[in-house]
């Protein structure tokens, strides 16, 4: 009788705590990797790289390539396991290469960074450890 009652209270717990990790629209993001492959290629081509820094209250993020000047970028950062945490942000140029907004991280650890520029002709994808200054 125990067994059957544990069973049913893990079935339950289960069910409301379900995992925020599965996408419902998997077929569609899996469709989309071609257009993210292209998009990086293009960023290959171009000789675009990034580094990121994490200022005490800032996110910045300094180009180089061969890329056209740009009164903005568009960048999402999704924590590796903490969905809530995840962000997007528009850096707005303040220098020649160099891109910055408002940010403060909410948590050290390993996350994944996409860079774009706003008309979608390139991106940079790639995973990072981020920690506080």
């Amino acid at each position: 009788m125990s067994a059957v009652v544990a069973g049913i209270t893990t079935f339950i717990i289960a069910q409301n705590n379900q995992p925020a990790l599965v996408s419902d629209n998997y077929y569609k993001e899996g469709l989309a990797i071609n257009i993210d492959k292209k998009l990086q290629d293009n960023a290959a081509r171009l000789g675009i790289t990034h580094t990121t820094v994490i200022g005490q209250s800032t996110l910045s993020i300094h180009l180089t390539g061969d890329h056209p000047s740009l009164e903005f970028i568009q960048v999402n950062l999704r924590h590796s396991t903490i969905s809530q945490h995840d962000s997007s942000l528009k850096l707005t140029r303040i220098s020649h290469d160099v891109y910055q907004a408002p940010y403060i991280l909410p948590i050290e650890g390993k996350w994944y960074i996409r860079i774009h520029d706003p008309l979608n002709t390139w991106e940079i994808s790639q995973s990072e450890h981020l920690k506080n200054p």
